[in-house]
């Protein structure tokens, strides 16, 4: 694997990891009193949110497909380069 190709990952990965937590947009009717210290006392903590196994899991999956997504461009580039030197009428011919 490139050298650029690594580094772009690791960079990915660690800004996947360092990010903040996404913000959610405010609930168009407000929780009621009684629920709404329950709640506040169940969100665990952003190290718990960053760190939880869904979302390295979700980063994990994001990484996969971008490898997946690069080695496709890889394999197009050396399809391509392959076609430039032997035409593609060559390739299919069977041996006779």
């Amino acid at each position: 694997m490139p050298t650029r190709y690594r580094a772009a990952l690791a960079l990915t990965s660690v800004l996947l990891i360092a990010a903040p937590p996404a913000t959610t947009a405010a609930p168009l009717h407000p929780p009621h009193r009684r629920t709404a210290g329950l709640r506040a006392a169940a969100d665990p903590p952003p190290a718990a949110v960053l760190y939880s196994r869904r979302a390295l899991r979700r980063a994990r999956t994001i990484l996969q497909l971008k490898l997946l997504e690069l080695r496709a461009e890889r394999l197009e580039r050396v399809r391509k380069a392959i076609e430039r030197h032997v035409p593609i009428d060559t390739l299919l011919q069977q041996p006779l």
